[in-house]
């Protein structure tokens, strides 16, 4: 239909409007299809269209978050005011942002660097995670540190441009997709990492995005192969960092695309089962979609609300005291499941910020115990 459509052959319209809104984009069918069929390739060109077509408009919401994800400095202050204004007004159609806004960063200061490091990355820094989860990561960037892997942060980075794309808005994505290939070019050619899943499934798919593009092609896929996860690289020196939990019971929220694009879940699976003291309770529905999907909790509430409900129904049976996360509209989107639930909404952690204080926790102990031990021992 979407083809079809495309070539002229049918109009848009209200089913096929209504299938494409209503996917959550969670690449889920990608990895079930036996024929490897690249279902959001469809998805994106039929949105595409449906911009330039579509009878009902965007939100207003949707159209101010477009604009603001494009200078992450914005962002932030636009967050700030948010969290003042919603106090007192809580206007319905940003409802679902009041626990995003309402979130109040963690004091995580730069790990002061005690060994040369081995390796060196460069760090993506995304546009709402260094807007309102800026704690995330400077957690990962310390845990990194902790293994001896330096980050480096490239100037004139930008937003990955996810939104758009999943938006129709195929050109501006193409557009921030070179800003940050000739960005992150300036520096080396080391890994890029980031602490999103859903930044880094859109970073490995420039390759893809600008493949028809003659100048830009070769570049922009020698830059997605260059894409990991913050973890994934974590993990590999990871047995070099102690990490001490409280004894709590922990669960994930997993990303899709970290699951479905990245094909990296399994790395923070991985890492939560290495800290001591506490225990990752595994459950089935930890890599399903949980309602979030960019501004899909914007433009269809009832959806994602239901969605989220069938989440929580479950997770309220295993009643964890930490709810992990590894996406910003992930921690918002369980930040309101949790907020409905028993108003805890501390209790949904970034995996970074989680395994920092972890670290923590270990490097305290370690100086005590060394401390004890030099009083304690003949002089």
């Amino acid at each position: 239909m979407v083809e079809a459509a495309i070539h002229g052959e049918i109009d848009v319209g209200r089913g096929l409007e209504e299938s494409l809104t209503y996917c959550l984009d969670c690449r889920a069918c990608e990895v079930a299809c036996p024929s490897g069929v690249r279902y959001h390739r469809v998805l994106e060109s039929g949105r595409n269209l449906l911009r330039k077509t579509r009878a009902r408009p965007m939100s207003f919401a949707v159209r101010q978050i477009l604009r603001l994800v494009k200078r992450p400095g914005r962002l932030r202050t636009a967050v700030r005011l948010g969290e003042r204004i919603m106090r007192v007004i809580q206007p319905r159609p940003l409802k679902p942002l009041i626990p995003l806004l309402g979130y109040k960063e963690q004091n995580i200061p730069p790990l002061t660097a005690n060994a040369s490091p081995e390796a060196s990355v460069q760090f993506f820094e995304g546009c709402v995670m260094q807007a309102q989860f800026s704690d995330a990561n400077q957690s990962a960037k310390n845990l990194l540190g902790r293994g001896r892997i330096a980050t480096v942060s490239p100037e004139r980075q930008g937003c990955c441009g996810a939104l758009h794309l999943h938006s129709g808005y195929t050109e501006d994505a193409k557009a921030m997709a070179r800003n940050n290939i000739e960005a992150f070019e300036d520096v080396n050619d080391s890994l890029i990492v980031n602490t999103a899943g859903g930044c880094g499934a859109m970073l490995m798919q420039y390759g893809e995005l600008l493949a028809d593009d003659p100048l830009w092609s070769e570049r922009a896929r020698r830059f997605s192969q260059r894409v990991r996860d913050w973890a994934t690289v974590f993990r590999e020196v990871s047995q070099k960092v102690p990490l001490e939990g409280q004894g709590q019971r922990v669960v994930l929220q997993n990303s899709c695309h970290l699951v479905n694009v990245e094909h990296a879940g399994e790395d923070s699976v991985a890492l939560l089962r290495t800290v001591a003291g506490d225990t990752f309770i595994s459950y089935p529905e930890q890599d399903r979609c949980c309602g979030s999907a960019g501004t899909y909790n914007i433009e269809h509430p009832a959806w994602a609300s239901e969605i989220l409900e069938s989440k929580m129904a479950l997770l309220t049976t295993i009643a964890p005291d930490v709810l992990i996360v590894n996406n910003p509209g992930c921690h918002l989107q369980m930040r309101q499941g949790m907020s409905r639930l028993n108003g805890n909404t501390e209790s949904v952690q970034h995996i970074a910020v989680y395994l920092e204080r972890a670290a923590e926790r270990a490097e305290k102990r370690t100086q005590r115990e060394g401390a004890n031990y030099a009083k304690t021992s003949p002089t």
